[in-house]
């Protein structure tokens, strides 16, 4: 393939299977916060890309299907919106660099950015002052980063010398434990004293891989680390207080608040009326809360008969179509609420 855009724009028409359209895909890989696409993410299995691209153009996206049909790999359904992958395009893929496995864009997509933008003027704050360099030009321009490093290295008064050495201990620890390629793209992307970082570009000609590939294996890389900073933080104690401030819900602050009303016994209708929105509106954010908590009890809108009809039909229809799977319940009174709520509990069992 031209590029590892490609790769992962055809994996996901793969995985929606000809029931979304192309600009479902647009969404996804932007993580935009809509519930559709958030219902998305969880019954296609596609939280691993969600928001991975968030400044994602249409014309990259048009372009890019444009040059999978030519090449024959994905073939129009229905209608011009929607592709399906073709024989010679699975082959294609099975050929292809896979989507990195410990990708994790639904859980990461907001925090990864900022992480990654704190370490790196963290790392290159310190070299400068073991240096005895006190004047330089930072590498993150984003004056919140610099203001959260600022307060970082206020509130930690460890000698400079012995918080870079633990900063290094602990990042050497996380990066052994990768891929050479993981390990050197990670550190040419690094700014130090007497050293800029590279652009995804240099990187990509340095070693002679495609640039998407080369932004994608970083961006795991980040959300690996994120991940083991979180489940042993003891082990990585400066990098875990430098993301302590950053660990949030995974739910949209509008669905947070509805959460509570919902823990505080009040029924939808009461809540549409409290927050003066569409009881539609309201039933979005149940159904974003049981995606994000496969524990929450949804027996209070769905009995659990009905739960098991609604089941037994996306079994035997093999398809996450709302409107496909309303149509084959003989039950008039089941809404696409219930199959909504159904679908996101099940979650990958279908």
């Amino acid at each position: 393939m031209a590029n590892y855009l490609q790769v992962i724009i055809l994996h996901t028409i793969k995985k929606f299977q000809g029931e979304r359209s192309i600009y479902a895909i647009y969404h996804m890989l932007q993580g935009k916060k809509s519930s559709q696409t958030i219902q998305d993410a969880h019954l296609f299995r596609l939280t691993n890309v969600f928001g991975t691209i968030p400044h994602f153009t249409r014309k990259q996206l048009v372009d890019t299907i444009q040059n999978l049909v030519e090449h024959d790999w994905i073939t129009a359904k229905q209608n011009s919106d929607v592709f399906i992958i073709t024989q010679s395009g699975e082959e294609e893929l099975a050929q292809c660099e896979p989507i990195p496995t410990r990708l994790n864009g639904w859980k990461y997509q907001n925090v990864a950015p900022v992480f990654w933008g704190r370490l790196n003027l963290l790392i290159q704050t310190l070299s400068h002052i073991v240096h005895n360099e006190t004047k330089f030009y930072p590498i993150q321009r984003n004056t919140k980063i610099q203001q959260s490093i600022k307060q970082f290295l206020q509130q930690n008064r460890q000698n400079r010398e012995l918080m870079a050495q633990h900063l290094y201990e602990e990042l050497t620890d996380l990066l052994e434990r990768q891929s050479d390629r993981h390990q050197t793209i990670f550190v040419r992307k690094l700014t130090g004293i007497n050293r800029v970082g590279q652009t995804f570009d240099q990187i990509s000609k340095t070693m002679q891989l495609d640039e998407w590939y080369v932004r994608y294996v970083f961006l795991e890389s980040l959300h690996w680390m994120l991940a083991e900073i979180e489940k042993t933080f003891t082990q990585y104690r400066l990098l875990s207080s430098l993301i302590r401030d950053l660990q949030q819900s995974r739910l949209t602050q509008s669905t947070q608040t509805t959460l509570q009303f919902i823990q505080a016994g009040r029924t939808l209708t009461e809540i549409a009326d409290i927050r003066r929105l569409k009881v539609n509106t309201i039933e979005d954010h149940l159904v974003e809360i049981v995606l994000v908590d496969k524990q929450f009890p949804i027996d209070k809108y769905v009995t659990s008969a009905v739960e098991e009809k609604i089941r037994q039909v996306m079994k035997k229809l093999q398809t996450k179509q709302l409107k496909a799977i309303r149509q084959s319940l003989a039950d008039e009174a089941i809404s696409f609420f219930q199959i909504r709520l159904v679908l996101a509990k099940a979650g990958d069992e279908l």
